[in-house]
């Protein structure tokens, strides 16, 4: 099928995940995790977010699908769960509107 419209059955769930990265919190530790997975600590030294706010903001993307996490002995980490967010993030990166 050849890029186009959204289906209607996925137009509520891109909205949902639009809201998501709408957020410059979340949008930045997206960004960081373009990097590769990372634990909630180096996300918080990278982010420079509270650990409150990251893990509240990690929450919010591992509902709408964008991270997922993997448990290894006493750590938690995170990485994208959807590949094609970086293709958005780059779309965004390229906009006519950021350059100045």
């Amino acid at each position: 099928m050849p890029p186009g419209p959204l289906r209607e059955d996925e137009i509520e769930k891109s909205a949902e995940i639009l809201k998501s990265l709408a957020n410059p919190a979340r949008l930045r530790l997206v960004n960081i995790l373009v990097g590769g997975e990372r634990t909630v600590s180096q996300l918080c030294e990278l982010s420079g977010l509270k650990q409150s706010m990251v893990s509240q903001q990690l929450k919010n993307l591992r509902l709408n699908d964008i991270v997922e996490r993997r448990k290894e002995v006493s750590r938690v980490y995170y990485r994208l769960k959807e590949k094609n967010v970086v293709t958005m993030l780059n779309c965004l990166g390229r906009c006519g509107c950021f350059r100045g």
